[in-house]
């Protein structure tokens, strides 16, 4: 079991402890417990026990006290909320999916040498937690949330489709147009960072509590974008890296006017549609050049964002608009979303007017987005449970190939869907892989990603010692375009270096992220990756000296100061 579905949500029913047993807090929406839960076995706070989730083996947990912001599955069985021995996953497991630990352990444990080293080490961890712990009773998970607030802040302040979201949110609200006055003392001028990662500066100081665990921040990280002062206290924006203000559709337009000179034709015109109605979500600097390929190949296309403004001129080019994520996944019979992190497809699955609230018996949800294994096995659970299909699909690219329909797509999940979204596949993309079980995509894709990084680090670190040695940079980079390290990633990269523009194909903020979740992933199986983790701890440098809105090339200059 390579790790349990976990389902995050915005809080709506919460669970209460009362002399150890669970209990609802009545709350509207939540299902009061029926006569027929009086036959399930008597599980209560702190009890091991053995859980099975969907296809997974039963495997040794623990019923902890929920998060606040994690919320219980609709229905009127018995639902527990359990920590898992061994992944260190949560998830709500039904009462008839959950064994006592000690009364079933003999018949769990036989022949539990062929069934994985994981699960061995699973059964190890319970039973040090059993001898360290004696007869003392554990309610909590090791890993509950001191402060909620700081995992999923309340206040969003930006767009999602490319750009981090922190916390809950209305989903159908718009930014307002006159920004608000920061609270506290006016920030300096410059860059801070968004995500995890405090700026170098020492004399800065941070509000609120230190950060979490380094599981904490794979599972719930929470970016926060900070305004910038001028004299007098007014807000404003910060600069865009390197001065790029490019529309996304004037570059998409570019892109397929520069394909047609080059080949004669329109791109992809012998692509025939699916007949079923598609949904896209996030209108980024990506998610735009899919969409627009999407309509240009004749598919039926509805789409959502979070910023309406960028909804309009891909509605002048034959999409429609839908109000909300809900109404758009109640409309279509297939949604994709492209949206920049773990946080920000948490927000539209499980928001106010989500996905999850949208989602009904048939209707196939695609996600196209670079998140953490948890949180994707998470948004197929809680797509699943209402009856719908889940598909993740990932991509390998930037934005060139965004815009000229050449993503390589890495699906995995319901096979069903992945044969339904062959038309859109092929109007996004080159070729599309289908990898099994959902969480295989997002796998691949961090190990593309990492050797991506690396390679880039490498690079940068390769041209700044030419430079320094007194060595022709162009001549170096020429030698290598005709020699076996020859690739795309080198020329565009190595040109982006020697002209000293750095616009965000790929932002080196995700870049390092990716590098972070990666690390997490090896960390699980237990895989060394020292060349990662040094590379990871360049890109965080060099996102902390402001370039993390720049190109992943970029750190190049922060290698070279």
């Amino acid at each position: 079991m390579e790790e349990q579905k976990v389902v995050d949500s915005i809080p709506n029913d919460l669970e209460q402890k009362e002399n150890g047993e669970i209990k609802t807090n009545g709350a509207p929406g939540t299902p009061k417990k029926d006569k027929q839960d009086s036959a399930t076995p008597d599980f209560k706070l702190g009890d091991l026990v053995w859980a099975k989730l969907s296809s997974f083996q039963p495997w040794p947990g623990r019923i902890v006290q929920p998060w606040d912001h994690v919320k219980k599955p609709a229905g009127k069985k018995a639902t527990f909320f359990v920590y898992f021995f061994g992944t260190e996953d949560h998830a709500w497991v039904r009462a008839d999916n959950l064994k006592h630990y000690f009364e079933n352990k003999a018949a769990m444990t036989k022949g539990v040498k062929g069934k994985g080293v994981k699960l061995l080490k699973a059964i190890d961890a319970i039973e040090s937690s059993i001898r360290d712990q004696k007869d003392k009773k554990l309610t909590v998970s090791p890993y509950h949330p001191e402060d909620e607030d700081e995992i999923v802040p309340k206040k969003p302040t930006k767009d999602y489709t490319r750009e981090p979201l922190s916390g809950k949110s209305k989903l159908n609200s718009t930014r307002p147009d006159t920004p608000k006055k920061p609270r506290g003392r006016p920030a300096k001028s410059g860059r801070d960072d968004e995500e995890d990662e405090k700026p170098l500066k020492a004399a800065q100081k941070k509000r609120g509590k230190p950060k979490g665990t380094d599981a904490m921040k794979l599972s719930f990280p929470s970016p926060k974008r900070k305004l910038h002062t001028v004299i007098g206290g007014s807000p404003v924006k910060r600069p865009k890296a390197d001065n790029v203000t490019f529309s996304s559709l004037s570059l998409y337009n570019s892109f397929q006017t520069h394909l047609a000179e080059r080949s004669g034709a329109v791109p992809k015109a012998d692509i025939k549609p699916t007949d079923k109605t598609v949904g896209f979500i996030g209108l980024g600097l990506m998610g735009t050049g899919m969409v627009m390929n999407l309509i240009k190949t004749g598919h039926h296309v509805t789409v959502w964002n979070r910023t309406p403004e960028k909804c309009e001129e891909i509605i002048k080019a034959g999409a429609a608009k839908a109000e909300s994520v809900a109404e758009l996944v109640k409309r279509c019979d297939i949604t994709f979303s492209m949206v920049s992190d773990s946080e920000a497809l948490r927000a539209i699955v499980y928001g106010e007017n989500g996905a999850a609230a949208g989602m009904t018996e048939g209707k196939a949800f695609v996600d196209m987005s670079t998140v953490d294994i948890g949180t994707i096995t998470g948004v197929e659970a809680a797509i699943s449970a209402r009856g719908g299909r889940f598909l993740e699909a990932p991509v390998s690219g930037s934005v060139s190939p965004a815009m000229e329909g050449a993503l390589i797509i890495l699906a995995a999940g319901n096979q069903q869907v992945f044969e339904e979204c062959q038309s859109c596949f092929q109007a996004m993309g080159k070729k599309a892989f289908f990898l099994g079980d959902v969480g295989n995509g997002a796998r691949i894709k961090l190990v593309l990603n990492l050797i991506g990084g690396n390679v880039m680090c490498a690079l940068a670190e390769g041209m700044a010692l030419a430079e320094k040695a007194g060595l022709n940079q162009s001549i170096l980079l020429e030698i290598l375009n005709l020699g076996s390290l020859s690739s795309p990633l080198i020329s565009g990269k190595g040109n982006a270096i020697i002209a000293g523009k750095f616009p965000p194909a790929f932002p080196l903020k995700y870049q390092q992220k990716d590098l972070r979740l990666a690390l997490a992933m090896a960390d699980q199986v237990e895989q060394p990756l020292p060349l990662t983790a040094a590379a990871h701890e360049v890109y965080k440098r060099a996102k902390n000296h402001g370039f993390g809105d720049s190109d992943m090339s970029a750190v190049y200059r922060s290698i070279n100061k």
